[in-house]
Order: structure tokens, then sequence, then C-alpha cells
């Protein structure tokens, strides 16, 4: 595992999740094998930037943060639909945001939200201005109906956080691992569909994962009032997760039973789903999947934080 690097000076103001109405339940052996009772799908049409700026305009709405005060969009997504202009770019015109922005994509899956939110947290730090992160997929346009191992499982959805300069807030706390040898275990090449050894991604979250989160928690020494946000690949793999790295039940935030697995974005969804428990609270944050990547993060949701989740 990495080094643990901490960036101080910076919170998170507000987040929002989009998940599409639309829900597609899975047959009984599918939920009871994965907990996982039903994915939603965005309409035909609809981009995985669609459904950021959807979470995005809520965010603006409620919270009347004004657009002048950013100086920077970061978008994390595997499945833009334009190769160019970049989604950050789409997303600093159809927003409204200052022409002088920092702007650009990170092309990520399961462990995207992490690394959103370390460089976030990087430039709000440097620039003392605001970063929208937005993160979200719409991974049905990337599937193969007859795998019957994958097109059950994977969901749409659009996030939007924004990360603030934030004198004497407590430090974050990161970690990252990548091993491009067993990258073949999720996959998705250009023209195809998504393609995952479900076996090969449960044995690197069983071994790999598990000795890293043990180590990110050995060095960072968390109190016991920790919550605990994982990637929501499924809900048996993450409980045993959390049980092989001694975390309870009660500290575990689960969504992928309502939503599915959202990629990157099911973290904020998750967060966006437990809003009240988590406001105040430290939370532990651990993306893992395709690269293979993982992307660990301890931080602090301030109590005023505004959450919201439109599903």
């Amino acid at each position: 595992m990495t080094k643990v690097d901490e960036i101080g000076g910076v919170a998170i103001e507000a987040l929002a999740a989009y998940v599409p109405p639309r829900s597609v339940a899975n047959d009984e052996n599918v939920a009871k094998a994965t907990g996982i009772a039903a994915r939603r799908v965005a309409e035909d049409g609809e981009t995985a930037l669609d459904l950021s700026l959807r979470a995005a305009e809520r965010l603006f709405a409620e919270t009347g943060a004004c657009r002048d005060d950013f100086g920077a969009v970061v978008s994390v997504s595997f499945t833009q639909h334009d190769r160019m202009p970049c989604s950050a770019c789409q997303a600093q015109s159809r927003l409204g945001l200052p022409k002088g922005v920092v702007a650009f994509d990170v092309m990520q899956a399961c462990a995207g939200y992490g690394y959103g939110l370390y460089l976030s947290a990087l430039l709000a730090r440097q620039t003392g201005r605001k970063v929208l992160l937005l993160d979200g997929d719409r991974q049905s346009e990337f599937l193969d109906s007859s795998d019957a191992a994958t097109s059950p499982l994977l969901g749409d959805a659009g996030t939007a956080t924004i990360v603030a300069p934030a004198s004497g807030a407590a430090a974050w706390k990161f970690a990252f691992a990548s091993d491009g040898e067993k990258g073949a275990a999720l996959r998705l090449e250009n023209g195809g569909t998504i393609r995952m050894d479900g076996f090969g991604v449960f044995r690197f979250v069983a071994t790999d994962v598990v000795a890293y989160l043990k180590s990110f928690l050995s060095s960072v020494a968390p109190s016991d009032d920790f919550l605990f946000a994982p990637h929501q690949a499924n809900v048996y793999m993450v409980r045993q997760l959390a049980k092989s790295v001694g975390i309870s039940d009660e500290r575990l935030l689960v969504s992928a039973d309502r939503f599915g697995n959202l990629s990157s974005a099911s973290i904020p969804v998750t967060l966006a789903a437990h809003a009240e428990a988590v406001r105040g609270r430290n939370v532990l944050l651990a993306g893992f999947g395709g690269g293979l990547s993982v992307a660990l993060g301890l931080v602090n949701i301030p109590a005023d934080c505004a959450i919201f989740l439109d599903a």
C-alpha cells in the first residue's frame, strides 16, 4: 500500500445524488445471491453527464451557491458520451460557471470518487476557491443482456459534490493502490460491453483490498466513531469486506440493495442515502474495482453539510 497523504483545510460543503426513477427488478436467485433486488436505469438518450448535471443543478438550487465562486470542475466517469470536448468543459458551459475554471475529466471506474475527492481537495486548497466534483456513469449503455453474471448488477447514477476551502477543518487522509496486471478481471474494451470475471474481482477484494484497508486503518488509527461507505459492488461482498476488517454492521452503510452497483457514484449515492447518519461524522471511504485499483479515504462530513438525494 502506498503512503497515506493528508490534506487539510478543506471540507465537503454540499453533496447531491440523482438516481433515475426507472427501476429494473432482479429475479429471486440474483437478489438472494447478491443482495441487489433492483437496479436503476437511465432513460434512452440520457448520458452520464446529464445525470451528474441533474445533481449539480439540485445543489445550486437548494444551496444558493454562487457560480462565480468556483475555480475548478472535475468530472469522474468511465462512460463519457463524448471523447471531446471533455465532460468537465461541457459542464462548465451548461452550468454557467466561470470560463476561467480549471476543467478536466478523470477516467476511473469503481475507485473514481476517491480519486476525484483527492484531486478536488488539492485544487480547493491550492486555489482557495470551491471545486465542483461530478461523478456519474451510465453503465446500462454498455451491458450485454445475455451476460447474467454482470448485467443484473450494474445501474446508472450521477452525483455532484462541492469541495470548499475551510480553515481549521480536520485533515482528510487518503491512500491509493493500482494493480494493472489484474485489470482484465473488469474491463470495457473500445466498442464492446462491460465484462467481469466475478471470481477474479471477488478474490481481489477478499485478499488485496482487505490487506490495503487493514494497513490504512492501522496507519490512520481512527476512533471507533466512524462510518464505513464502501463501493457498492454487491451487498454480500461489502458485508464480507466489513467483517474481514473488523467493522460492525452498525457502522456499514449500504445502498446497493435499492439501486444496484453504480460504479464510483455508488459512494456519494450511499452518503446521500444515509444523510442523517453521516452528518458530523468521520466516514471511511473505500473504492475498488476497475483498473484494478483502490482508493481509500477518511473524511469528515460537516454537521451542516447540505445533502440531497433524488431517487
